[in-house]
């Protein structure tokens, strides 16, 4: 998310911060108002925290300009390099070819989030031992049924 909304221009820690929440706010709007059977409500009855932690942020935009992929500017923004500009096109594909002025289809968003994260957990299962997996069996079948489902959907 943060090369996401770097990608837009420079910003600072707390600009960041704020995009990242605004564009977390807006992706889980979609998902609520297309699956509100599906989003997870917390506590009171809202949505999870849209807000990321400085404590959070920080560190990553230190491990971003590090690994090349941010530049902290004079100004106190952070700005992409050509890597970083580079990593978030492969990563986000064709989110990022939109223009401030071009609208952008969140539902989109929304599906790349979703992906993401399920490569996110795929990769985390395949790390566990299989004896730990065994128990889960049915579970693995029907989430494997539903992909092939949304699979033949197109």
């Amino acid at each position: 998310m943060t090369l996401h909304v770097l990608g837009k221009g420079p910003k600072t820690g707390s600009e960041i911060i704020d995009a990242i929440q605004w564009h977390r706010k807006q992706v889980y709007e979609v998902l609520e108002s297309h699956y509100p059977h599906r989003v997870r409500k917390v506590g009171n009855g809202s949505l999870m925290s849209f807000k990321p932690s400085s404590g959070s942020v920080y560190p990553m935009l230190k491990k971003l300009v590090a690994e090349g992929l941010l530049i902290k500017r004079n100004d106190g923004k952070y700005e992409l390099t050509e890597v970083g500009y580079e990593t978030n096109k492969r990563i986000l594909g064709s989110i990022v070819q939109h223009s401030l002025t071009e609208p952008i289809d969140r539902s989109a968003i929304a599906i790349e989030t979703a992906l993401n994260e399920i490569d996110s957990y795929l990769s985390f299962l395949e790390d566990i031992k299989k004896e730990k997996l065994i128990i889960h069996e049915k579970r693995l079948e029907n989430f494997m049924e539903r992909l092939e489902k949304i699979k033949k959907s197109f």
